[in-house]
């Protein structure tokens, strides 16, 4: 009897954060702590989750902060330009560096699942949600230490919001997670992204927009970082 009830108290935490999270409530209020219950990889995890000889490991995941936010970067080219700048000010993309180490001597291909919550304002004012997801897939992986990157174009930002949280999950060929590692600055259940109580909330948009770094003008800086995508 006293699991049944802990369970039901956890559920119950769970439910209330995803309801003031989503503005149904305030945090305050409810005695909800910012940033808990965010999905965060246990140590080990790769090891647990990973085929022997073909483990992956999420080395550096990045904040989901104002630290995201970076500016177009300008290059130095020879070329004369027929009409003059449009842009008065440089632009923000919400960048997303992951760093990850792999230990097989060569990996045939990794998927890598992202997924990014936004926090915006509406037409009223009020607090708005988008969620983003894409898939990134690297093949022939050597050994060692890389970086993988996807961004939301600085007009979606602009119009929807900045980064509230992000997760990413790692597969092998096989379909097996590898690793996984999620951020969050709001509170979230574990495993958000595959919640259908956050995801079907009414007050969260589903959008697409978000690319591969190969689709951006960051492709060219440090590019030998990076794996081929396929």
């Amino acid at each position: 009897m006293k699991n049944r009830r802990n369970g039901l108290g956890r559920r119950a935490v769970v439910g209330l954060a995803v309801c003031v999270v989503l503005g149904f409530g305030s945090a305050r209020a409810q005695g909800v702590r910012p940033g808990a219950g965010a999905g965060r990889a246990q140590p080990g995890v790769a090891a647990a989750r990973g085929g022997k000889g073909e483990q992956v490991v999420i080395k550096r995941m990045p904040p989901p902060t104002k630290t995201a936010m970076v500016r177009t970067p300008e290059f130095n080219v020879n070329v004369y330009n027929t009409q003059p700048k449009v842009s008065k000010k440089p632009r923000e993309w919400a960048l997303f560096e992951v760093k990850y180490e792999t230990e097989a001597k060569w990996t045939d291909e990794l998927v890598f699942n992202y997924h990014v919550m936004t926090k915006g304002k509406n037409e009223e004012g009020k607090d708005a949600f988008s969620y983003y997801a894409t898939t990134v897939r690297y093949i022939d992986v050597p050994k060692g230490e890389h970086m993988s990157c996807v961004a939301i174009p600085p007009s979606l930002v602009e119009r929807f919001g900045e980064p509230v949280a992000i997760a990413l999950e790692i597969m092998g060929k096989d379909g097996a997670v590898a690793d996984s590692k999620a951020e969050s600055v709001i509170p979230l259940p574990q495993e958000w992204w595959k919640n259908s109580t956050v995801l079907d909330n009414p007050n969260l948009a589903r959008r697409t927009g978000m690319v591969d770094r190969s689709k951006t003008p960051f492709a060219l800086i440090n590019a030998d970082d990076y794996e081929v995508v396929q």
